[in-house]
C-alpha cells in the first residue's frame, strides 16, 4: 500500500486485500505472537526430522538401524554369521546329495555263474529255495544316469562313494508253514560272476505256521563302485511267501553321501 497512489489504485487494493481476508475464518481470539513461535518450534522439528529421514552417515536413525539389524534377540553380528554360514554351504556341500530309489515289478531267477533264466516271475509266486533278482523301477533323483541290465535286474551307478543303504521289504507268508526268507544287497566284484558279495541283507524267520505278515528291513552305510554291478536277491525255503510288490511296501533306497568317515 503506497500513499502515492491514486484513489483508484487504493480501491482497487483494498479489494484484493479484503477478498483475501474474506478467506480467513477466525473462530476465536488469536495471539499472534504465539502462533509465531509455534510456527518457529514446528519449522525447526521438521528440519531435525529431514535429517533423520535423509539416513546420513551421522544421523541417529541411521545407527539405530544399524546397531538393531546386527543384534536381534541378543544374537551378536546375526546378519555377518548367516552371511558366514551361507557362504559355507557354498564351498562344502550338505551332508546328502543324489538318491538312487527303486520300486518292484516281479523278479527273474539266475544262477551263480549266470545271468537270468526263464521269464519274469510276478511277486505272487511263492518264494523258493532258488536266488531271485528283483526286477527295478527306477524311482530316484540321481543327478548322474546308473545303467539297469539284465532285464533291469542289475544296476550299474556312475559315482564312487559311500551310500547310505535302506532296504524295505513287507513279506507275507502265504501258508501254513514255518519261513525263512533274506533280502541282501549283492555286488559283482569283478567279471568273473562267481566273485560276488553280500553288501547289506535283511531276515525273516516265522514266528508260527500261521499265516502271518513280517518286515525285511535293514539300514547301514555302504560302499559302491561305479561301473560294479548291483542288485538286490531275494532266497526263501521250500515253504513259501511271497514280498508284496506295492511302493508303498517295498522299496530300495540308496542316498549318497558328500561327508567321509
Amino acid at each position: 500500500m503506497s500513499n502515492f497512489q491514486s484513489i483508484n489504485d487504493e480501491e482497487i487494493e483494498q479489494d484484493e486485500l479484503k477478498e483475501k481476508l474474506d478467506l480467513i475464518t477466525i473462530a476465536s481470539a488469536k495471539n499472534l505472537d504465539n502462533m509465531n513461535d509455534s510456527i518457529i518450534i514446528n519449522g525447526a522439528v521438521n528440519n531435525t526430522q529431514n535429517a533423520q529421514l535423509d539416513m546420513t552417515a551421522t544421523s541417529t536413525l541411521r545407527t539405530y538401524a544399524e546397531t538393531t539389524r546386527s543384534t536381534v534377540n541378543g544374537l551378536t553380528s546375526l546378519t555377518n554369521t548367516h552371511e558366514t554360514e551361507i557362504n559355507a554351504l557354498q564351498s562344502s556341500p550338505p551332508l546328502f546329495t543324489d538318491c538312487i530309489k527303486f520300486t518292484t515289478d516281479g523278479t527273474y531267477n539266475y544262477t551263480v555263474t549266470g545271468g537270468n533264466s526263464g521269464s519274469a516271475i510276478g511277486n505272487l509266486v511263492a518264494i523258493s529255495a532258488t536266488s531271485r533278482r528283483f526286477i527295478l523301477v527306477r524311482t530316484d533323483t540321481y543327478s548322474t544316469d546308473i545303467t539297469l541290465a539284465n532285464n533291469d535286474t542289475t544296476f550299474t551307478p556312475s559315482q564312487s562313494g559311500v551310500y547310505l543303504s535302506f532296504i524295505s521289504g513287507e513279506f507275507y507268508d502265504n501258508s501254513a508253514d514255518l519261513k525263512q526268507v533274506t533280502l541282501s544287497l549283492y555286488e559283482r566284484v569283478a567279471s568273473d560272476a562267481i566273485d560276488v558279495k553280500q553288501v547289506a541283507r535283511s531276515s525273516f524267520v516265522g514266528s508260527s505256521t500261521s499265516n502271518e505278515f513280517g518286515r525285511l528291513e535293514n539300514t547301514m552305510v555302504v560302499s559302491l563302485v561305479a561301473g560294479r554291478e548291483y542288485w538286490y536277491d531275494i532266497l526263501g525255503n521250500a515253504n513259501g511267501g511271497v514280498i508284496n510288490r506295492g511302493s508303498a511296501l517295498t522299496n530300495f533306497t540308496l542316498i549318497k553321501i558328500n561327508k567321509s568317515f
